[in-house]
C-alpha cells in the first residue's frame, strides 16, 4: 500500500496504521475473501457499474468518465488507487473526495461485517468504497482495478461495461512474465455479453480469445471506434453510432484514453445525453501528478511513470516538446521490484542532471540504488538526495531559470513533492 500521508490525523490516522500493518510489504490477491464479507454489507441494488483495467492510463480514464458522467446530469462515485497524497482521494463522490468521519464510519462497518476473514489493505479500501457509494446512493461507481482483473478485490463486482486501457510488462511477479499472460488476467474483467472496450488497437491475442469466449459485446480501437487528428489543434472520434468532432488537441496516449471512454460511455448509453462541451472538455483532463506542468523559475514537470511504458510515454512527450535551454533536471524514485535502469533509459539523451530519492514504503528502493541505475545509463554522475522533497530543493538549486524539472516515479515520490508545491 503507498504510504499514509502525514496529512492524516485523529481516528482516521489510526485506522490507517492498522490497515498498514495487515500486510505492509505483500501483495495478496484473490476473490474469497472479498466475496464473502460482501453479503453482510447488505449494500442493496448495485448501481451502474464501470470497472477500468490496463497497464497504464487507468487513473486518467476514470478522472474522464467521472467528469462525463456528472456532466451527463449523475450522481457518481470514483474509487482510485492508489492515492497520490492524502488517502482520502481513493474515494470521491460527486467529484469530492470523502471526509475523514465518513471513511472511519465504513472502516468501523466492513470490521464488524468481516468476523474472522481477514482482509488486506487493498480489500478493505475497496469494500470501503462500495459501502459509501450505496449509502450515498450513486447512480453510477466507477472502479478502477487495483492490479491485473482476475484476481483484483474490485472485480468481485459484477460490471455494466469495462474498459481495457493497455497491457504492458509490470508487476510480473504476480501476474506473469509475458503480455500474453498479463493480457489473460487483465481481460478478466470482461462479462458475457456486457461491453467490453479496448483502447489499444493491438491487444495480445489472450484478450480477443478472453472476450470471444466469454461472448462479451467487444469493441477495439481502430476497429469498432476509431480516433483521428481532423487539424492542427483538434481530433476527432467516430463509434458505432456516434460522431465527435472538434475535440482539443492531446498527446497520442492522452488521445487513446479518451477515445477508449467514449466507446464505453456510447456502449452503455450514456454518450447519447452528452453535448459537445462536456465531451470536449473530458477530453484533456488528467488526474493531478500526470504530465501536469507548474509554472516557476525554472518550470517543473510531474508524472506518475512507475513501469517502462509509461516512462517511455514521458519520453515521447518530452521529446515531442522543445528542449529547454537550461537543460532538464530529473528527479526519480521507485520500487524495489522495478527494473530502474531499463525504465529511464529512453531519458538518456533527455535529462542533463539526475537525482535519485527513495519513495516512503517497505517496498521503496533506495536512493543510492536508483543512482547506480541511472548511472549506468547516463553519462553523468547522479545526485541522491535524502527524501523526494530535498531532491526538489537540489533540483531548484541546480536547474537553470530557463531550464526544467521533471518529478517522475512512483506516486508517494511525486505526490511528496506535489503536496509542497
Amino acid at each position: 500500500p503507498a504510504p499514509v500521508s502525514s496529512s492524516a490525523a485523529g481516528p482516521l490516522a489510526g485506522w490507517l496504521a492498522r490497515l498498514e500493518q495487515l500486510d505492509p510489504s505483500k501483495i495478496d490477491l484473490g476473490l474469497e475473501r472479498v466475496t464473502a464479507v460482501l453479503p453482510r454489507l447488505a449494500l442493496g441494488d448495485r448501481p451502474l457499474t464501470l470497472t477500468v483495467a490496463g497497464t497504464n492510463g487507468k487513473g486518467t480514464c476514470v478522472t474522464m468518465l467521472d467528469a462525463l458522467l456528472r456532466g451527463a446530469g449523475r450522481s457518481v462515485g470514483r474509487y482510485t488507487s492508489p492515492h497520490l497524497w492524502r488517502f482520502n482521494e481513493r474515494i470521491a463522490v460527486d467529484g469530492v473526495a470523502v471526509d475523514d468521519a465518513t471513511l472511519v464510519e465504513a472502516f468501523d462497518v466492513i470490521a464488524r461485517a468481516r468476523g474472522a476473514t481477514h482482509l488486506t489493505y487493498f480489500e478493505f479500501t475497496t469494500l470501503a468504497a462500495l459501502l459509501i457509494f450505496a449509502q450515498q446512493d450513486v447512480d453510477v461507481q466507477v472502479l478502477e482495478i487495483g492490479l491485473g482483473g482476475r484476481l483484483d478485490a474490485v472485480n468481485a463486482i459484477e460490471p455494466d461495461g469495462c474498459l481495457l486501457t493497455n497491457v504492458a510488462l509490470d508487476h510480473q511477479r504476480w501476474l506473469g512474465s509475458t503480455t500474453e499472460a498479463i493480457g489473460a488476467e487483465k481481460a478478466a474483467i470482461f462479462r458475457t455479453r456486457r461491453p467490453a472496450v479496448v483502447a489499444a488497437p493491438q491487444p495480445p491475442q489472450s484478450v480477443l480469445d478472453t472476450a470471444a469466449r466469454l461472448g462479451a459485446d467487444f469493441r477495439l480501437a481502430q476497429r469498432d471506434f476509431h480516433a483521428q487528428m481532423s487539424g492542427n489543434e483538434t481530433w476527432e472520434w467516430q463509434g458505432r453510432e456516434q460522431r465527435l468532432v472538434g475535440l482539443p488537441f492531446v498527446d497520442s496516449a492522452q488521445l487513446a484514453n479518451a477515445a477508449g471512454v467514449f466507446a464505453l460511455l456510447e456502449s452503455v448509453g450514456v454518450l447519447v445525453t452528452l453535448d459537445e462541451t462536456a465531451c470536449r472538455d473530458a477530453a484533456c483532463l488528467r488526474p493531478p501528478g500526470r504530465l501536469e506542468r507548474v509554472s516557476g523559475a525554472p518550470d517543473s514537470l510531474l508524472d506518475v511513470c512507475h513501469n517502462e511504458a509509461s516512462v517511455a510515454r514521458l519520453a515521447e512527450y518530452l521529446s515531442a516538446t522543445p528542449a529547454p535551454a537550461g537543460g532538464r533536471t530529473l528527479v526519480f524514485g521507485a520500487m524495489r521490484d522495478k527494473a530502474i535502469a531499463q525504465m529511464l533509459a529512453p531519458l538518456a539523451t533527455l535529462v542533463t542532471r539526475w537525482i535519485a530519492v527513495s519513495a516512503t514504503g517497505a517496498r521503496a528502493q533506495t536512493a543510492d540504488a536508483v543512482a547506480a541505475d541511472m548511472a549506468r545509463i547516463s553519462a553523468a554522475p547522479a545526485l541522491v538526495a535524502g527524501s523526494p522533497w530535498q531532491g526538489m530543493q537540489q533540483a531548484r538549486r541546480l536547474t537553470p531559470q530557463d531550464g526544467q524539472i521533471v518529478v517522475a516515479g512512483s506516486f508517494p515520490v511525486v505526490g511528496a513533492i506535489r503536496s509542497r508545491l
